[in-house]
């Protein structure tokens, strides 16, 4: 008796080897013939794969900048950038960069996958013009204030042509020290409360941090603030 449950347990054993050993075969066999399949339907659907891309570049981007809801945008990839040198917006761009323009929330986004970067945003131009986007007035320029909150000297100079260069659509109105000058971390203040999407494409450029007017400090006639710390340095 003991010898027949003994050779009843080495098959119970053997069996449940064979299936483990067979589930281990087969799964990553799966695992590849379902990257098979998935990538056979993009081939085979090719509209399937354009949306699969869009919605992924739209992800990414959202993940930068807030994007208008309720709309899919038209996606546009810059393959010539020779034959759009007569436009504002795509005065910073390369061959590559995607555009994306929201036609119901009248706005264009500018953006370069290589980087993972926003170049440029400017509002849609619905009008007549043959321009993708009208650029902002100079009157119309984002206000942007510098504090230097460190003791280092010379670091809002530091900052002001590269900010300049990369955003078009602010002007430096004006540069001072901090009236503290132990700031640890970079501070972007939203004075006006008009440009949330530009205080966080400015807070993301400067890896700084979203705040609240610090106390004590003066508060410019801009409609935003930067008040550099010694992460910047």
């Amino acid at each position: 008796m003991n010898i027949l449950l003994a050779k009843f347990s080495k098959k119970i054993v053997i069996f449940f080897v064979i299936v483990i050993a067979f589930a281990i075969t087969a799964l990553p066999a799966y695992y590849f013939y379902s990257k098979y399949q998935r990538a056979q339907q993009l081939l085979n659907n090719p509209t399937l794969a354009v949306q699969k891309e869009s919605k992924t570049l739209v992800e990414k981007v959202g993940r930068l900048i807030e994007l208008p809801t309720g709309e899919i945008p038209t996606i546009a990839t810059v393959s010539d950038k020779k034959k759009l040198k007569d436009q504002p917006f795509f005065k910073k761009a390369v061959n590559g960069d995607k555009v994306l323009i929201f036609t119901q929330g009248k706005k264009a986004i500018l953006y370069r996958p290589s980087i993972n970067k926003i170049i440029e945003v400017a509002p849609v131009n619905l009008g007549g013009s043959q321009q993708l986007v009208s650029p902002s007035p100079a009157s119309q320029k984002i206000k942007v204030a510098l504090y230097n909150g460190t003791d280092v000297t010379g670091l809002t100079g530091k900052f002001e042509e590269s900010l300049k260069n990369k955003f078009s659509e602010i002007d430096i109105v004006k540069k001072e020290q901090a009236v503290k000058k132990d700031y640890e971390k970079t501070l972007i203040i939203d004075i006006s409360k008009k440009y949330s999407t530009m205080v966080k494409q400015l807070a993301s450029e400067l890896s700084a941090e979203v705040s609240s007017m610090p106390e004590g400090e003066t508060q410019p006639n801009s409609d935003i603030l930067i008040i550099f710390g010694k992460d910047s340095q």
